[in-house]
């Protein structure tokens, strides 16, 4: 493994661009930055979308 280096933290977002820096931002600052947008499937999407196991068994012969 390579050497390990402690991260440099910043509270001012203008070092976004700078690589290997990382930002503290409170909750509300990271939200109105898109921190925690969702754009996963609702479960009831994924359920949805899933496939029926016995229909694929059928098509390869059971297997």
């Amino acid at each position: 493994m390579g050497p390990k280096f402690d991260p440099v933290i910043s509270l001012d977002t203008e070092n976004f661009q700078i690589p290997g820096v990382q930002i503290e931002l409170d909750p509300d600052e990271a939200e109105s930055l898109g921190a925690f947008e969702e754009s996963a499937l609702s479960e009831d999407d994924a359920w949805e979308a899933n496939i029926d196991v016995t229909d694929i068994k059928e098509d390869n012969n059971g297997f």
